[in-house]
């Protein structure tokens, strides 16, 4: 089975993260996920979240370090979720590729539908304790 490897960003400010949700049309349009995206060919995952985040929602990023990996097994394919901590240095995110974007306090994550891949994730900053997740 095909294993796609994604690089998502994790970007605090304060005690928010910002969520990108998904276009319609797919197995988990519409559900909120840490910005990111497949790798291409041609990349590696600082590039690939540096490419997505800039057509997604029009901001440039600072990649930190690794933030969290999982990996996830799905019907039709295995998803490698690579989560990198991530500061914008320019740009105001917008909606540019993605149904909406949203800061989030940390108990607002409890509501949202987050695709699989992105649970142990969410699960993870729930527990962090204190929450910062600003730091590197």
């Amino acid at each position: 089975m095909k294993t796609l490897v994604v690089a998502a960003a994790l970007i605090a400010r304060g005690k928010r993260i910002l969520l990108a949700q998904r276009e319609a049309g797919d197995d988990w349009g519409l559900r909120w996920e840490f910005p990111g995206g497949t790798l291409e060919d041609d990349e590696g995952p600082r590039e690939c979240i540096k490419r997505e985040l800039c057509e997604e929602l029009g901001v440039e990023v600072e990649i930190g370090g690794i933030y969290h990996v999982t990996f996830q097994r799905y019907e039709r394919f295995n998803v490698l979720l690579l989560v990198y901590r991530c500061t914008i240095t320019k740009g105001i995110p917008a909606a540019i590729a993605c149904q909406e974007v949203r800061w989030v306090e940390k108990q607002g994550l409890i509501d949202l539908s987050m695709p699989p891949a992105d649970e142990e994730i969410r699960q993870r900053i729930l527990q962090e304790d204190p929450w910062d997740l600003g730091a590197a």
